[in-house]
């Protein structure tokens, strides 16, 4: 009840500066001592995420009322916890230190991009608490212990999810009048691209984006469990959440999870990796000497809409505001224009006066508040300039290959092994992503996954995997020395 009157006051007034100091002396102590050995035994914080991204961007528009900041309110009063674990686990963790490295020149560059830009204090604060939530999610799922109780959570939620999932998608097929009346009506009336017949169906979900990134993590991990030898029946389950993301009609999150798929395929038959790269290298040989044979660029509408084969063809909204985001980097290099005020949450809600100055109400979908956070890397070379996104890459990358390293490192049939995918998994499903979705950073559609990623940096971490494959050594020594003692 203090938090929510101090955040009351600091909403009402103008002296937005003078009363956060004050709120942080009043709040962080309470919730240093609340939340210091924070920790999810029971796994219960992966139901609850699930249950919050079906009802954040679906319930809510028949309630009216805005589900979605239950999110922000699980992650901000756990900060304490997550930045104690990212101190204590930074020491023996180069990878992670490496990460959080890099992420932390990009905040402090991005701070300061802020104080000496054209920033002000409300969209500013806005686009701090919205840079802040990927990071929190990460070590919120790094806080989840993995044991029994969580294992079974996860995998009911990838075994039975598909009848929640595919049931909408159904009913939005069969009674589309019936679908609205629940989940509201669609954002998206555009025909399926990737199938040719029927609509973009979103089942429970907001936008078809939120479906297709959701089913595409499923089918990973469902693939996962597959890889790991639990049956033919997971590649089923699989095969069902593939053809959600079809129906879902997304281009980019479907090539994002074929991407992932071929990645399953390279770690388990990484014995054969040089056959396999051989073939991938004559195989694209192949096909680029097939399209100039047949004078056709696959996808040339979409290349045409970032002006890439047609100088004539009308830009898309990713694309102008990609390359207006740019303009704004270059015109306030090096550290860009601040915080809250381009292609974020912020200036979306708070300040659009940069979108007005360059020309924005020309586009019609500018004047009706539409596709403004539709992409994530403009937004952040625009606001914080070319060497912060650079350290904002590098992170991520930083994440990747770590997660790569513990599926390599992570020995098949064991309990991890399966985590170990989906983690990774999830990750490349975001990062794929990130060229033209913000998804990477909103918590409607990423908390589930950015869970998922923490909870397999934590659980498989090399250094611990190795000190168990240590011990069974040494035990397995043991044995046999004393076998030797026997007659």
């Amino acid at each position: 009840m203090l938090l929510a009157i101090l955040l009351g006051v600091l909403a009402g007034t103008d002296a937005v500066w003078s009363l956060f100091p004050l709120l942080l002396l009043i709040v962080m102590p309470i919730l240093l001592i609340v939340t210091r050995r924070f920790q999810d035994s029971r796994g219960r914080l992966l139901l609850w995420a699930w249950s919050l991204m079906l009802v954040a961007t679906g319930a809510q528009q028949a309630i009216h009322i805005p589900l979605g900041y239950l999110i922000e309110l699980t992650l901000f009063p756990l900060i304490l916890a997550v930045l104690a674990f990212f101190w204590r686990e930074a020491a023996r963790d180069r990878w992670l230190a490496l990460m959080l490295a890099f992420w932390l020149v990009y905040f402090v560059l991005s701070v300061l991009s802020t104080l000496l830009g054209r920033s002000h204090a409300l969209p500013a604060i806005w686009q701090l608490q919205y840079n802040l939530k990927w990071p929190l999610m990460f070590g919120l799922g790094c806080l989840i212990v993995w044991g029994a109780p969580t294992e079974s959570h996860l995998r009911r939620i990838l075994a039975f999810s598909w009848i929640l999932l595919g049931g909408c998608v159904a009913l939005e097929i069969a009674w589309g009048g019936g679908h609205t009346l629940i989940f509201g009506p669609p954002p998206d009336l555009h025909g399926n691209p990737l199938i040719g017949v029927g609509l973009r169906y979103r089942g429970p979900f907001q936008h078809s984006g939120y479906l297709a990134i959701t089913a595409g993590l499923l089918a990973c991990g469902a693939a996962a469990q597959f890889m790991n030898g639990r049956g033919m029946r997971w590649l089923v389950v699989s095969a069902i959440y593939a053809a959600l993301v079809m129906l879902s009609g997304q281009r980019q999150e479907a090539l994002a999870m074929v991407l992932t798929f071929v990645l399953f395929a390279l770690l388990a038959g990484r014995r054969y990796w040089s056959i396999i790269v051989v073939a991938g290298f004559v195989a694209v040989s192949v096909g680029v000497l097939a399209i100039l044979q047949l004078d056709e660029v696959p996808m040339r509408a979409v290349f045409a809409q970032w002006g890439l084969v047609d100088s004539t063809a009308s830009l898309s909204e990713r694309a102008i505001l990609t390359l207006r985001g740019v303009e704004v980097a270059r015109a306030y290099f090096p550290l860009g224009s601040g915080l809250g005020t381009y292609g974020g949450a912020g200036a979306q809600k708070f300040d659009q006066s940069q979108f007005i100055e360059l020309g924005f109400m020309s586009y019609w979908w500018f004047r009706q508040g539409m596709f403004l956070v539709d992409t994530f890397w403009p937004n952040v070379i625009a606001e914080s300039g070319f060497v912060a996104a650079i350290f904002m890459l590098l992170a991520f990358v930083a994440l990747w290959a770590g997660l790569l390293r513990r599926c390599l490192i992570v020995s098949r049939g064991s309990a991890n092994y399966a985590l170990s995918l989906t983690a990774f998994a999830a990750a490349t499903l975001l990062l794929a992503n990130s060229p033209s979705s913000a998804v990477l950073t909103d918590p409607r559609g990423a908390f589930l996954l950015w869970l998922l990623i923490g909870m397999g940096w934590r659980v498989c971490d090399p250094a611990s995997v190795c000190d168990q494959l240590a011990s069974y050594r040494k035990q397995d020594s043991c044995a046999f020395r004393t076998s030797e003692k026997k007659p």
